[in-house]
């Protein structure tokens, strides 16, 4: 079943995010603002309604005589080979670096929840990634474990937050974790 642009908006306006909507061109703008920097994403309806494009621009541009360039592409490879929902691009006509994801509707449903879920996935990896790449291009080395969002929940977690928002947390954590030694089961089976 296909969706309209009416209903697109109408899911939109139910995550409770400001939302631009550009009705020409059938597509939405969230802005959100992270650790690193304000981010764009933007929802373009495709294929006559059967799926959505998402897209985040300009977390970086790494031109191609970059001294650190084979890192950054190596650590957008890693990054790819981890995440269940985006993918990291290199534009090579103008060394942008941007996420995208596209995703299907063709006979079933969408819901607010899941385009919610789409929108915080991507913006949370955008930003987390910003920052990486802007740490790389200035040194040439990663960002250490514990300015990315594992070390931020770790420190969260040892500071004595509230009781529901810690089991929030803790829940968050394990995730990254069964996510991280899944993707090291399928590294060792390769």
């Amino acid at each position: 079943m296909a969706l309209s642009f009416d209903e697109l908006k109408m899911l939109a306006r139910q995550t409770g995010l400001k939302v631009f909507c550009d009705e020409e061109k059938q597509m939405l703008i969230i802005g959100g603002v992270g650790r690193n920097g304000v981010c764009h994403l933007i929802v373009h309806l495709v294929e006559d309604g059967e799926a959505l494009y998402f897209r985040i621009p300009y977390l970086a541009i790494v031109p191609e005589d970059h001294p650190h360039f084979t890192k950054i592409l190596l650590t957008l490879l890693s990054e790819n080979d981890q995440v269940k929902l985006g993918r990291f691009c290199l534009d090579p006509e103008d060394g942008e670096v941007y996420i995208d994801w596209f995703h299907s509707i063709e006979d079933g449903t969408l819901t607010s929840t899941q385009l919610l879920r789409c929108i915080k996935t991507l913006m949370i990896l955008a930003d987390e990634v910003r920052a990486r790449l802007k740490h790389l291009l200035e040194t040439g080395e990663d960002l250490p474990e514990e300015r990315r969002i594992e070390g931020m929940l770790r420190r969260l977690l040892s500071s004595g937050l509230p009781e529901e928002v810690e089991i929030r947390l803790r829940r968050l954590f394990q995730d990254f974790e069964t996510s991280e030694e899944k993707n090291e089961e399928d590294q060792s089976k390769e």
